[in-house]
């Protein structure tokens, strides 16, 4: 029972005690009157006592009746209210921000229960907001392609998105609550993080990191968290793999340093020759006719070389269109081989060619899908041995069609597959230089095939050949 409950007790007995000694009181005064007028002697003592009794009773009801009403009228204007303003805000007090209690414009616990609920009202407005901006920011950090550390004031680790996660292989209950310099054992973040306690400053750093068997570039962006107060609030990491960056800025590198030499090669010939034939040897007639061969040879090959780039920038650029018209394949691979037939027989090279069904057409680019199979060939020719055997296998299955170029040459190591679609990679750089190549053969090839809708791999064992599978649809 709360102290209101045992006030209200207390008025209701001293009522009862007042409404009885008034009652005394009035039967007293009764009692006088009677005795003065002399209806004592006038009536039977039992008429004066049934008297007193009724005059009693009488008394008693009425006096009951006040008081039941009293408190009738007390419970329904502040108890019950009271009790109901009490439960809810036990449960506003629980979190349940929906709990609502009695309303009356009137009395003042209707007043209070009005204000209890605007409260309440107001409080789950602002829990609704609160969690919507908290999910909001929990899903943005969770799905931000960037990895995100915040550390607290003590070097606690207290947030860490997915992307770290997948980063550093950590699962973030493995990662959150450990101090900074035990979650992490590379030296280069423990030393951003130190330095960013020390000076206070916003710090932009490219780091290494070996991240399993990976080796991973980063650009990591730390800066410290300070409240309205300057209250010191701890450190956020943001961590941008610029892996992919870095290996594209190697490539681009790569592909300067390999035209350059490309063209230089050339071009150095060109002008070792001339300068040769100009300082005399000109006048003789078989020098003269070698030099100026090796510099049509050397032109030649320059013009190649500047065509394929052209070529290759344009289909990593989409600026070249497929010409599509019905091509037999079986037509199409034999026009193909014709063309490195004098190769395979200089090369005592055997060239197969086995197609399953001679009807089979798909849509193409009769001259692009030719230059493809002329490259892949020839590719497998240029890294066969003298005696070796090339054969060129098609079939259909279904809508697709598969064609297989295989050789019993020298093979390509596991590593280096991967990599020999590349612009200028060889997997032998002395023979396929002295074989006259570019080195764009195979890029060129990989561009065409996925601008037809297909695919070409390549699986190969060292020492016992390669095999190039080129799967095409019939109908694009």
């Amino acid at each position: 029972m709360n102290k209101f409950h045992s006030r209200l007790l207390v008025a209701i007995i001293i009522l009862i005690i007042i409404v009885f000694l008034c009652m005394g009181f009035m039967l007293g005064q009764f009692i006088s009157s009677l005795i003065t007028n002399g209806a004592l002697h006038e009536t039977p003592v039992e008429q004066t006592v049934q008297q007193v009794w009724i005059a009693l009773f009488v008394c008693l009801a009425i006096a009951l009746i006040i008081i039941l009403s009293l408190i009738v009228r007390i419970t329904t204007t502040y108890t019950k209210p009271i009790d109901a303003a009490t439960k809810a805000v036990n449960e506003l007090a629980k979190g349940d921000y929906r709990a609502r209690t009695y309303e009356d414009y009137v009395s003042t616990a209707g007043l209070l229960g009005q204000s209890i609920n605007i409260v309440a009202r107001n409080i789950e407005e602002m829990t609704k907001s609160y969690e919507m901006q908290h999910d909001r920011l929990h899903t943005l950090i969770e799905n931000m392609g960037s990895g995100l550390l915040f550390i607290d004031s003590k070097g606690y680790i207290n947030i860490s998105n997915r992307s770290i996660n997948e980063i550093f292989k950590i699962e973030q209950k493995d990662l959150l609550g450990l101090l900074y310099y035990e979650a992490f054992a590379h030296k280069e973040i423990v030393s951003l993080v130190e330095e960013i306690f020390m000076t206070e400053r916003k710090l932009r750093r490219q780091i290494h990191l070996s991240v399993g068997n990976e080796q991973k570039d980063f650009e990591v962006y730390g800066a410290p968290i300070i409240g309205a107060n300057v209250e010191w609030k701890g450190v956020v990491l943001v961590f941008h793999d610029i892996s992919e960056l870095k290996r594209l800025e190697q490539m681009r590198k790569d592909f300067v340093a390999n035209v350059s030499h490309e063209l230089r090669t050339p071009i150095t010939s060109i002008k070792g020759f001339a300068e040769t034939l100009l300082d005399g040897a000109m006048n003789e007639r078989e020098v003269l006719q070698e030099f100026l061969t090796i510099i049509l040879n050397e032109s030649d090959r320059l013009q190649v070389l500047i065509q394929d780039l052209l070529n290759l920038s344009k289909m990593e650029n989409k600026g070249f269109s497929l010409n599509l018209s019905r091509v037999n394949v079986k037509e199409l691979l034999e026009n193909s081989l014709r063309v490195l037939k004098s190769k395979a027989v200089e090369k005592d090279i055997q060239l197969e060619l086995s197609v399953s069904d001679e009807t089979i057409e798909i849509d193409g680019d009769l001259d692009r899908l030719k230059q493809v199979f002329i490259n892949v060939v020839n590719n497998s020719l240029s890294y066969s041995p003298n005696g070796a055997k090339v054969s060129v296998e098609a079939s259909a299955l279904d809508d697709i069609i598969h064609i297989e170029i295989s050789d019993t040459g020298i093979g390509i190591e596991e590593n280096e597959i991967p990599r020999i679609f590349e612009r200028f990679y060889r997997v032998d750089k002395a023979r396929s230089r002295n074989s006259g190549g570019t080195g764009l053969g195979l890029a060129i090839v990989k561009h065409i095939i996925e601008a037809h809708e297909g695919t070409v791999q390549v699986s190969s064992k060292v020492g016992e050949g390669t095999t190039f599978t080129i799967r095409l649809k019939k109908n694009i």
